[in-house]
């Protein structure tokens, strides 16, 4: 199927959900993101602890508004959209360019269903097509985590290693689908980079998390600035830029996804 570049970003923000860029190390911090160095090198299990410690609990509903950039494989893109996010259930979003919605998606823990409001057109797939063709590899678990910008590590990972590298604290596993790269900094043991790279394929993803405020269900602050880079064979090359604003956390908020009768299914 031959995808627009609408339907691309959006399916791109719904599958890495909300994150950041990385031709480098990811351990720069935005202006003004002042980030404390790593002291000393812990275990692995000490900074798995931390991290788990870190995050965010009893989360049921997210939501927020979000400035996109993107660019890459296609022509660069500017747009808004808002996000409502209910835990182990639904992902909504919808993205606006020029105050017209011209994109509706849901996610739910199988299935995708995007809108194209412009078209009159819509898809709907399998959330394993959005993990093959991004490289997604912890399904709507991993959405989550991306969202609140906490850890995800998977269960099944090989022995994991720790350091300190470029001034931040470093954990990396693997297992036998993926290898996991990590950058944590010190203070407050908050996740500022992840690095996830396929091995049978040459898919990677790259997560920053930046301008960490303060935000009532967030042990350590809640970032509100994060860059993300991809690449698949299908999908090429995808960058983006997200600022999000507006988040509430346990406030339950309405949404609605309907496909009108007259929409084409592409």
């Amino acid at each position: 199927m031959n995808v627009k570049p609408g339907f691309q970003i959006t399916l791109l923000i719904l599958s890495v959900l909300f994150l950041f860029s990385a031709a480098d190390s990811g351990c720069r911090g935005k202006s003004g993101d002042h980030i404390r160095p790593a002291t000393e090198k812990r275990s692995s299990e000490y900074v798995i602890n931390q991290l788990r410690k870190n995050t965010p609990g009893n989360v049921r509903y997210f939501s927020a508004h979000a400035k996109i950039f993107a660019s890459g494989d296609l022509d660069p893109i500017n747009a808004n959209a808002n996000i409502i996010w209910v835990k182990d259930s639904v992902l909504w979003l919808n993205v606006k360019k020029f105050g017209i919605e011209a994109v509706r998606a849901l996610v739910t823990r199988d299935s995708v269903f995007v809108l194209d409001r412009l078209n009159d057109t819509y898809t709907a797939q399998g959330l394993e097509s959005l993990e093959r063709t991004y490289g997604l590899p912890g399904g709507f678990e991993l959405i989550g985590h991306l969202l609140l910008g906490s850890t995800w590590l998977p269960d099944d990972a090989d022995e994991w290693q720790s350091g300190i590298q470029d001034g931040l604290h470093r954990l990396t596993g693997a297992n036998s689908r993926l290898t996991a790269d990590y950058r944590i900094e010190e203070n407050g043991w908050r996740l500022r980079h992840a690095s996830y790279l396929e091995k049978r394929e040459p898919r990677t993803l790259h997560l920053d998390f930046e301008q960490f405020k303060k935000l009532a269900g967030t042990p350590s602050g809640f970032p509100y600035f994060r860059r993300i880079a991809a690449y698949s064979p299908e999908s090429g090359s995808l960058q983006l830029e997200i600022e999000l604003s507006d988040v509430e956390i346990n406030v339950p908020k309405p949404f609605r996804f309907e496909i009108p009768a007259h929409y084409q299914r592409l």
